[in-house]
């Protein structure tokens, strides 16, 4: 399944895309695709641990197989009744019952904060996606990605794309709210494959990315997360636009694709294969950890110099018409 977003405003790598005109019909049709993405997977999980096929579950609630994958994959969102019917059938009773249900009470929240216009489908469904993967794998070729990026580099990435002044403080704090997820209790494994040309692109303010780039070294010593670079003389093609992968936890991949203007998911089986064969083939090519973190701290080093300087410059002035 392929749906892809709005126009956005937003420049690409920071996943929060925001339409400047979207009317709430089309708000309502692309919640729905959230409560997909979260419920689908939910009940594919449960119905593993239960271990009954698809045709077994179609039998017992009267409904066709086609009917059980499509709620699985996302193309189809079940009733409060046929969940209902789901638990009783898998033997899911208790919290995990009144968990699941919650949920789907959540989307239908989330939902309605879309309708209002409060945030889009694509950077809800994206909530979504984080906080139940287990592993997170982004690349990037231009920006870093949203999950590392600083208060103030978040701010010169979103100032640089056609927003109302009031609304950057929003998105910066929606952007940095997200990256709880880096500290939660079952926090997800996260990886940055980054192209070494990322390291390169200041944004025209060295003092913001040299703390950039200190952040990126601070966060390397988190247990559960990796950041590797991915250095210019390195054997393969280099990634055309970056793309975010999330591994559920029965190991169902999603795929956000992020391009200038627009933001694609992508879970069709067909389609995901080969964003995950890029990941292999740039893992591969990546460098280590150890040797990342020495390119990064380099880099900083220079840029801080660079900042220290032209903060130690005095103006030009013009020479006067005489």
């Amino acid at each position: 399944m392929r749906s892809q977003s709005d126009h956005a405003t937003e420049s690409p790598d920071g996943g929060d895309h925001e339409s400047s005109r979207v009317n709430p019909e089309e708000n309502m049709k692309r919640s729905e695709r959230l409560r997909q993405l979260g419920v689908g997977a939910q009940l594919k999980e449960m119905r593993h641990n239960s271990g009954m096929s698809t045709r077994k579950v179609a039998g017992a609630l009267g409904i066709s197989p086609a009917s059980v994958n499509r709620n699985e994959i996302g193309q189809r969102v079940p009733g409060q009744d046929e969940i209902t019917a789901l638990c009783a059938l898998y033997g899911v009773t208790g919290d995990l019952k009144k968990a699941l249900l919650q949920h789907a009470a959540e989307s239908a929240d989330t939902a309605a904060w879309v309708e209002h216009g409060r945030v889009t489908d694509e950077l809800a469904s994206l909530v979504v996606l984080e906080s139940k993967a287990v592993e997170i794998t982004c690349v990037s070729s231009v920006l870093v990605p949203g999950l590392a990026q600083t208060a103030d580099y978040s701010r010169l990435v979103i100032d640089g794309s056609p927003v109302e002044p009031d609304d950057i403080e929003r998105r910066v704090k929606t952007r940095l709210g997200r990256q709880a997820i880096l500290s939660k209790p079952e926090q997800p494994k996260v990886k940055l494959l980054l192209e070494e040309g990322v390291l390169r692109r200041t944004l025209g303010d060295p003092r913001v990315w040299g703390d950039q780039l200190d952040h990126l070294v601070t966060l390397q010593r988190r247990d559960n997360v990796s950041i590797r670079v991915v250095p210019f003389s390195a054997a393969v093609r280099p990634a055309i636009s970056g793309f975010t992968v999330y591994q559920l936890g029965d190991g169902a991949p999603y795929i956000f694709v992020e391009t200038e203007g627009a933001g694609v998911f992508v879970t069709d089986p067909s389609e995901v294969t080969p964003f995950l064969t890029t990941c292999q083939v740039l893992d591969r090519a990546a460098l280590s950890e150890g040797e990342s973190v020495e390119i990064i701290r380099n880099v900083a080093e220079g840029v801080h110099v660079e900042s220290a300087h032209l903060a130690h410059q005095q103006p030009i002035q013009p020479d006067r018409v005489r």
